[in-house]
């Protein structure tokens, strides 16, 4: 069995304002990078890290560096494309698109980008890619809230909207135990957990 840790990036000031980053690099900003440490230091003290993976984007991958590992990356595990809403505010979303947004603009697929439903795709594509199942031990992941979402669904068999119910925080730590007996159901252990933030 391996016990992933999932650990969302740190804030950015485009979080604080609202504005969809998607694949734009945006860095942590000084409190992102505080959360980070403790999120590290958190994970560091309580479980027994074999190996980490992350997103390349640098909202991720410095959070990622400071496990003192090599770490590994992939596409499959970046944010959604947000398309035509790449750096635009949410309030600015709402108002231009109101009429088209399926409840939210995170329950919505972004013109021009990728569709929702490519998240739970892309997180069962990178665990079979990195045959994550048979690893063993306990193993981070950095990742954003969205792909998250759909990473989290896949693994524990959710269906699609069942993202929309899921919520991930700045330097949230989320639990999975995967085993890689298919008659053997994976597990969500922990969801979202900030304490370490306090």
């Amino acid at each position: 069995m391996t016990r992933l840790i999932l650990i969302r990036h740190g804030e950015t000031n485009w979080n604080v304002e609202r504005r969809k980053q998607g694949h734009n690099d945006q860095p942590l900003n000084e409190k992102g990078a505080t959360q980070a440490k403790l999120a590290a230091e958190y994970v560091k003290a309580n479980y027994e890290i074999d190996k980490v993976w992350s997103s390349p984007l640098q909202r991720c991958s410095n959070t990622a560096a400071l496990f003192d590992m090599p770490v590994e990356t992939s596409d499959h595990l970046l944010e959604i494309d947000y398309g035509d809403w790449e750096g635009v505010l949410a309030e600015e979303i709402e108002t231009k698109f109101g009429n088209q947004l399926n409840g939210s603009i995170d329950g919505t697929d972004p013109p021009g980008g990728e569709k929702r439903s490519n998240l739970p795709i892309r997180g069962k594509a990178w665990i079979n890619e990195s045959n994550i199942a048979e690893q063993g031990g306990d193993v981070v992941l950095v990742g954003h809230g969205g792909s998250m979402k759909g990473l989290i669904t896949s693994v524990i068999g959710l269906p699609d909207e069942a993202m929309d119910t899921l919520t991930i925080d700045n330097c949230s730590v989320t639990v999975l135990d995967i085993t890689p007996d298919p008659k053997t159901p994976n597990r969500l252990i922990t969801l979202n957990q900030t304490s370490h933030l306090a």
